[in-house]
């Protein structure tokens, strides 16, 4: 009697097990299928958008809102990337002690879209790293204009060292070290008319590695204001990565 109890007490357990892992694999398949079927639609979402030639056309914001609300990672998910947007905008802005808006614009490909105080920021939500900054698209005449500052504090080659030491300061959100690149002037506008000289002075800045047959590996544009203000960050490194170089 004792042996036909373990008997069945095991056959149990077999049966309980088999039933377990059914009911896994099936819940498996069941998030597979979901997630076959959201890429379906982000793919067919996306082939909509790019096939609509006018891009300020009712049809093409439409399709926009329709391809972001379907490719967008929950808004929970994107906190990290909102923080890592207002610590630039607080450093850019160190005076300023208001908490900014961040908006998020969409998410296309590998990256997503933000906008605040008038700058455009790309961020990788893989790490929540901003990939890039610049001035953000203006749809009309209210929209707000970034804020640059062009007080007349450094030279270039101060410039830089502030740039440096920005990039450093801030590099949990920027996910790149260039105290390991090395470092290229490109230039300086300054707004002028080539005759009498502006006060809109911006430097040029690169920060580059590069492999043992001289291909660049890794390449980080700045522009940066005679006020000390990075107004462009571009990390081309990503660019680099995704077309094999």
């Amino acid at each position: 009697m004792k042996g036909k109890l373990i008997l069945i007490g095991a056959i149990a357990v077999i049966a309980l097990g088999v039933f377990a892992f059914t009911q896994k694999d099936k819940a498996s398949e069941t998030v597979a299928a979901v997630e076959d079927t959201k890429a379906e639609q982000v793919a067919a979402a996306q082939a909509r958008l790019d096939s609509i030639k006018d891009k300020e056309s009712v049809e093409y914001k439409t399709a926009k809102t329709d391809y972001c609300n379907l490719a967008a990672r929950p808004e929970a998910d994107r906190q990290q990337a909102v923080a890592n947007v207002r610590e630039f905008l607080h450093a850019m802005y160190p005076t300023v002690s208001k908490e900014f808006t961040v908006n998020f614009d969409c998410g296309r490909g590998s990256f997503e879209y933000y906008t605040s105080e008038g700058w455009s920021f790309i961020v990788d939500p893989a790490g929540n790293n901003i990939v890039e900054l610049g001035q953000g698209q203006r749809e009309s005449a209210t929209d707000t204009r970034p804020v640059y500052d062009y007080t007349p504090r450094y030279n270039a080659e101060e410039a830089a060292t502030v740039a440096e030491k920005f990039i450093a300061d801030h590099k949990a959100i920027l996910g790149v070290d260039v105290s390991k690149m090395t470092r290229q002037y490109e230039g300086t506008k300054d707004g002028g008319d080539g005759i009498t000289p502006g006060e809109k002075v911006n430097y040029f800045f690169t920060w580059r590695n590069k492999d043992a047959n001289g291909k660049t590996t890794e390449l980080v544009n700045i522009t940066i204001t005679r006020g000390g203000q990075i107004v462009v960050f571009d990390n081309d490194t990503y660019d680099l990565r995704k077309n094999g170089n």
